[in-house]
Parts: C-alpha cells; sequence; structure tokens
C-alpha cells in the first residue's frame, strides 16, 4: 500500500472513530507533504472534519481549496443541512451554480430539497422539481423521495401526492413519507387509505398513523397501538411517547399508568423521550407529583445536553399547566445555572408563567435573558413577549418589539389588538387589524370576535358589518363566540332587527347567544321581546346565568313590568338556584321607587344577604326626590356618607335632592361638610406636592434578578 492511500485510509479510520486527534495529526502530514491543494486529499479531510462535527475546520479548508469539484460541494451542502443549518447550505449550492464548474447530482438535490423543506421555501422547491425533470433524474428513486418529503415539509401534499404517483417502484420510504405528510396536515381518511394499500406495513408507517391521531386528541391512537401490539410489531420510544400524548390529553391517567407499565416493562424509562412524555402525561392529568418522580429518575441516567433540556422543558411545561408559576421560573433560574442552553420553548413556558403571575418585574428579567440568549428575534419568544407586554398595558414597548420582529404570528397581533382595546385606543386597534388584514396573516375567531366588541365600543355600524362580512367568508358565522359578538355589535349600534335576524338564523343557539339578544333587545326599548325571548330560552332547556336575569329584570325597569319583575327575580333562586347579586337588586329597587313602592324597597333592601352599595342607595334616593319622599331621606343619607364618606360626588346628590325637596336646614349643613372635605383634599395636595422630590431617573422596585443576570434587562424597555 502506497502512503497516499494510507493516509487516506487513515482519514476515513478517524472519521468512522471520530478520532479528531488523529485525525489533526494525518492532515498536518498531508500539509506536510505538499498534498493539501489535491482534491481527493483535500475532500477526504473535509469528510473528516464533518463527522467529527467540526464544520468551522472543514468550511475553512473548503474555503482555501483552489479547485473543488462535485463531491467537495456535496459533502459541504450535505453537512450543513445535516446540522439545522438550511440557510448556509442554499447559500453554498448557489455558490456552486454560479462557479458553473460543476453540475448538482442526485446525492445535491436531495440535501438542497432536505434544506428546502426544513425552510418551508416551496418556490424553491418547484424550482428544483424543474431542474431535476430537466436533467431526466425521475428514475432515482431516492431522489423522488427526497422531493415526496420537500412538498410534505412545506405542506403541499397536494404535489407530493403527484411526485408519489410517478414513483416506479415504491419503495417503504416513498409510502412511509406519503402517509406521515397526511397525518402531519391532519388528513386521517387519506392516510389511513393509503396505509391499508402499503404492501409491507413496518413500525414506522404504523407509528405515523398513531401520530396523526395522537395529534388529533383521538382515542384512535390507542386503539392502533392496540393493534401493533397484538401483530406482534415492537412498540418503541416513538410510539409510547404518542400514547401517552393522547393520554394527556384526554385527561386518561389510568390508560397512561399502564402505558408507563410497558415503557419500564420494555426498557425504555431512561430514553429521554418516552421520560419526557411521562412527565408531560402525568403533568397534564395533574399528577404533578408523579411527574417530578419521573424527572428525579431521570437526572440519575447519563443524558446529553438536548435531552436534559427536553427533560427539563417538560417538567418546566408541567409546573406552568399546573399553575405552580412560582416553581416554574425557580426551575428556570437552575437551567440557567446548570449551563444547559435554553431554546425557545423554554423561554415560552417561563414568560407563560410570568404572565399568570401578572408580574412586570420577573417579565423584564426573562426578557433580558431572552436577549443575552440570542432568542428575542424568535418569532414565537417574540410573540409572547408583545403579547405579554401588551396585556400588562405597556403598549409602547409591545409596539417597539413587534417591529422587530422578522415573522409575526396570530398571537403577536392579536396581542396588540387585544392591549390596544383593553385601554381604550379602539380606533388604533383597528388600525392594527387591517395591517394584519393586509399582511395575509391567518385571522381566528378571536381576533374576529376581539373587532366585533371594538365596532361596539365605537357603535360604529359600517365597520361592524365589514367584520360580519369577514366572518361569513372565513367560516365562523356558525361559532358561537363569534355570532354572540355580532348581536351585542348591533344592538349596542342600535340595529336590534339585525340582530333578531341574525339570532333567528342562529341554528344552535347556547345560553350566552339568548342571553345577547334578551340584554339588546332590553337595551333597545324591546322590553316585551326581551321578555317573551327569556321564556322561550327556558322552553328550549336552556339554562339562564345571572346575566340572562339581569338582562330581563333591565327589560322589566325599563318598562315598568312591577309584577314580572318580582317573579323573575323570585324565581332566580326557587326554580334555577342562583343567587342574585348587588345588581340584581338595584334593577327591582329602582323599579320599585321609579313607582312609589317604597315600603317594598325598604324591605328588599333589609333583606339582602351583603350590605347595600353606593348605586342601591343613590337610586332610592332619586326615588324620594321624585315622590317628594321627606322623610327617608335622612336615613339614605345617613348610609351613604358611612359608605362613602370622602366622595364629592355624594354630597353634590344629596345638595340636589335636599333643594329640589325644599330642605334647606338639610341642604346648608351638606354644603358645609363639603366645604371641610374640600379643604381637607386640598391639604392632601399640598402635602403631596411638599414631599415629592423628583429623581433624576425612573427606577422599578425590583429585588435580585434571580436568574443570575444583572438589572441591565431595564435598558431593553427604554
Amino acid at each position: 500500500m502506497d502512503l497516499s492511500s494510507s493516509l487516506v485510509g487513515a482519514l476515513r479510520h478517524c472519521r468512522r472513530f471520530r478520532a479528531l486527534k488523529p485525525g489533526r495529526s494525518v492532515h498536518a502530514q498531508v500539509v506536510k507533504l505538499g498534498l493539501s491543494d489535491d482534491v481527493y486529499f483535500a475532500n477526504n479531510l473535509i469528510s473528516m472534519y464533518v463527522g467529527s462535527s467540526e464544520l468551522g475546520d472543514a468550511y475553512k479548508l473548503f474555503d482555501g481549496m483552489p479547485h473543488k469539484n462535485l463531491v467537495t460541494w456535496g459533502t459541504m451542502v450535505s453537512a450543513y443541512v445535516n446540522v439545522g443549518e438550511p440557510v448556509v447550505a442554499l447559500r453554498l449550492y448557489h455558490g456552486m451554480l454560479e462557479s458553473g464548474a460543476e453540475t448538482p447530482n442526485e446525492f445535491v438535490y436531495s440535501a438542497v430539497l432536505k434544506a428546502c423543506g426544513l425552510l418551508g421555501d416551496l418556490d424553491l422547491g418547484r424550482r428544483l422539481h424543474s431542474r431535476i425533470s430537466a436533467a431526466k433524474m425521475e428514475s432515482d428513486t431516492v431522489l423522488m423521495n427526497s422531493l415526496i418529503n420537500m412538498y410534505v415539509r412545506c405542506g403541499s401534499v397536494s404535489d407530493a401526492r403527484s411526485v408519489f404517483g410517478e414513483i416506479s417502484p415504491k419503495t417503504s420510504v416513498s409510502w412511509n413519507t406519503m402517509i406521515f405528510g397526511y397525518c402531519e396536515e391532519g388528513l386521517m381518511d387519506e392516510a389511513l387509505s393509503l396505509f391499508h394499500q402499503m404492501p409491507g406495513r413496518n413500525v414506522v408507517s404504523w407509528n405515523s398513523i398513531v401520530a396523526g391521531f395522537a395529534d388529533q386528541g383521538s382515542l384512535r391512537a390507542l386503539d392502533y397501538v392496540h393493534m401493533m401490539h397484538h401483530q406482534g410489531l415492537e412498540l418503541d420510544g416513538f410510539t409510547f411517547s404518542c400514547a401517552l400524548k393522547t393520554c394527556g390529553s384526554l385527561g386518561l391517567l389510568a390508560f397512561g399508568q399502564q402505558a408507563h407499565g410497558y415503557v419500564v416493562k420494555s426498557g425504555l424509562e431512561s430514553s429521554c423521550y418516552s421520560a419526557s412524555a411521562l412527565v408531560d402525561m402525568y403533568s397534564q392529568c395533574d399528577e404533578l407529583g408523579d411527574a417530578l418522580r419521573v424527572f428525579d429518575q431521570c437526572t440519575n441516567f447519563r443524558l446529553s445536553d438536548h435531552e436534559t433540556l427536553a427533560l427539563y422543558n417538560s417538567i418546566l411545561s408541567g409546573y406552568v399547566a399546573c399553575g405552580h408559576n412560582r416553581a416554574a421560573l425557580k426551575l428556570l433560574s437552575e437551567i440557567y445555572w446548570s449551563g444547559v442552553r435554553m431554546n425557545s420553548y423554554t423561554f415560552s413556558s417561563g414568560l407563560k408563567a410570568c404572565f399568570n403571575l401578572l408580574d412586570l418585574g420577573l417579565t423584564i428579567q426573562l426578557h433580558a435573558l431572552v436577549v443575552t440568549s440570542g432568542y428575542e428575534l424568535d418569532y414565537i419568544v417574540g410573540s409572547i413577549l408583545v403579547d405579554l407586554y401588551a396585556k400588562h398595558g405597556n403598549i409602547q414597548i409591545a409596539l417597539r418589539l413587534f417591529d422587530l420582529l422578522p415573522q409575526r404570528d396570530i398571537l403577536a397581533w392579536s396581542g396588540l389588538i387585544v392591549g390596544c382595546a383593553k385601554l381604550g385606543h379602539d380606533l388604533f386597534a383597528l388600525s392594527i387589524f387591517r395591517d394584519m388584514m393586509a399582511s395575509g396573516v391567518y385571522v381566528d375567531e378571536f381576533v374576529i370576535s376581539c373587532i366585533i366588541k371594538i365596532c361596539s365600543s365605537l357603535a360604529s355600524i359600517r365597520n361592524g358589518k365589514q367584520v360580519h362580512a369577514l366572518s361569513v367568508k372565513s367560516g365562523y358565522e356558525l361559532e358561537e363566540v363569534t355570532v354572540t359578538s355580532l348581536i351585542d355589535m348591533y344592538s349596542k349600534c342600535g340595529d336590534i332587527e339585525d340582530g333578531l335576524k341574525l339570532f333567528g338564523s342562529t341554528l344552535i343557539k347556547g345560553t350566552v347567544c339568548w342571553t345577547a339578544i334578551i340584554t339588546g333587545c332590553a337595551q333597545n326599548g324591546r322590553a316585551v321581546e326581551a321578555i317573551g325571548l327569556f321564556y322561550e330560552m327556558l322552553q328550549t332547556g336552556q339554562k339562564p346565568n345571572e346575566v340572562t336575569f339581569l338582562g330581563v329584570l333591565a327589560a322589566c325597569r325599563h318598562a315598568g313590568l312591577i309584577e314580572e319583575a318580582k317573579i323573575v327575580f323570585s324565581s332566580m333562586g326557587s326554580a334555577h338556584g342562583l343567587i342574585p347579586h348587588c345588581e340584581h337588586y338595584y334593577c327591582m329597587v329602582d323599579l320599585l321607587g321609579q313607582f312609589g313602592h317604597f315600603e317594598e324597597a325598604e324591605k328588599l333592601i333589609s333583606s339582602m344577604p351583603f350590605k347595600p352599595d353606593k348605586t342601591i342607595w343613590c337610586s332610592l334616593l332619586e326615588a324620594c326626590a321624585s315622590h317628594g319622599k321627606t322623610e327617608l331621606v335622612d336615613g339614605i343619607a345617613e348610609n351613604l356618607l358611612a359608605i362613602s364618606p370622602e366622595d364629592p360626588s355624594i354630597y353634590v346628590m344629596l345638595s340636589n335632592v335636599y333643594a329640589t325637596l325644599g330642605l334647606w336646614a338639610n341642604l346648608t349643613k351638606v354644603r358645609k361638610s363639603a366645604k371641610k372635605l374640600g379643604t381637607k383634599e386640598a391639604g392632601k395636595s399640598a402635602a403631596l406636592q411638599l414631599h415629592y422630590a423628583p429623581n433624576s431617573e425612573v427606577c422599578l422596585q425590583m429585588k435580585k434578578p434571580d436568574l443570575g443576570i444583572s438589572n441591565s434587562a431595564l435598558k431593553i424597555v427604554n
């Protein structure tokens, strides 16, 4: 064997056993012998570095090569695809085309198609398909399988099926990739049809079907696992993970525990994926203690950083799902100090915990960690941050973060819209919605419902009707949340006729829908119709809630239907088991007071299971003024002043009532008391001015960050 063959053999041996140090020694020998510019030796060196996961060294060698052949380009493109860097892989591919020295072969095209799939670049994938067809490469089954996989990854199942139909002969990879594609899109009927046609189904085929049903939260996932077991197929970690996912999503703890037993029996308890699935299942079934036991057992196994993080993410998600938000943030701190690099899933769970706690200080600290970890532009983490700041009322920060995001999903858009609406910036929220529509982002029923409520607040019937048309076009016109919002919008805009038409055309009416139309009729002076709809609702078997009764009582109050109101009010507890709230008592007191039934009103107030509030006493006071009931005024005044002794509006109201009734002595006393209150309030303002010392900078009261990072987090929101 000559020296050249020995060196190449040594490099291949180093690649096989990932022996980097000896490989570098051989590299030095190649350079010493002046062979480094030889394409054959350079390709073997690149292959050795790629096999040792040293892409930096491989790229340096590649970049310095005076001559490159097809093997050189193919090795580098494939290497970057395999480490999850498709952008670099595509840049190398385009560099190869620009050089004009080599024409891509089947191996290069397979790697580039995989890169397109990872990026979801359907346009480039189709151009590659055209080049492959022009090069007459359709007979290469491996390449055609890569083409199917690319189309599947890009979400174009129809294109994938077209390629699948042209392949002859079809391999198990062809069948499995196509079945997987249908399952990914939720097209389980098509997936099953292909599955039953497939000759020689294997574990991969079965697992695809199981995973498809598991993603839909269907019990059929467990049925297919059962069939696999009975047919003698070996259930692997992926099978059990899907089964456990189904048990968790459906809350089937007993089945989940059985699956846990099979995992242990199969010797898969040390598998990271099985362990993560077990933690998720127990967490979703509210058995956090069992989830923690599985997690603690796994810490004794030798796991890679990637596997460790997967486990951490599972228990972190479990903490958040079970409402242990502070425990979740404590675990996040432990992950940080352990040195394991966090990913977008970790940060997403941590931010959800901050949201649940409504703690802006913790949000800012975690935001700082997101920035220092390089995830500030990740569209998932970035969208959650936008939503989080918007819900905290920090719209300016949310907008700044939103503008920085290279990709904006529905969470970021809806977070901004809801945040603006919550603060009363309705016109701005509508403007954001228009931008969202123009950007082509999918709009769901939640966003549409929110925009309809904004139209209600603005009493904008024109915009409301446009959104109604959009809901019909999007297929949400039958969703209860959308129908209810539309009825509410038409009612508040004074177009109760359209509200009634919409209600009449709705086939499935829930309690919320009935309540919306009853309240709408009450608000628009259609009291008789509101009461009629209430009784019609009861006949259909729908159960009214507290808001429904409030709408009916409001209708009675506006129409002066005292006897009807008494019947409805008494039926709340006797017939429906509901406890009247303060608002229900207010409607009754106001109605009785309007028509001079003061004794009944006083009896009702005294029978209340809680103390009457300001609105009830004010209602009775106004009724006294209208009916000249001077003997009741002083008692009501005492109750009002006992509730809110420093409320200026009460003094104003009492003054007006005393003046109306001609009680001048009482009026003088109230005015004196009001002057004293005014002097007291002025004193408070002066004291505030004397003690206020403006600081040079705005500070947030924050504890020392538990995450081991500095307070530079504040710079982010500056």
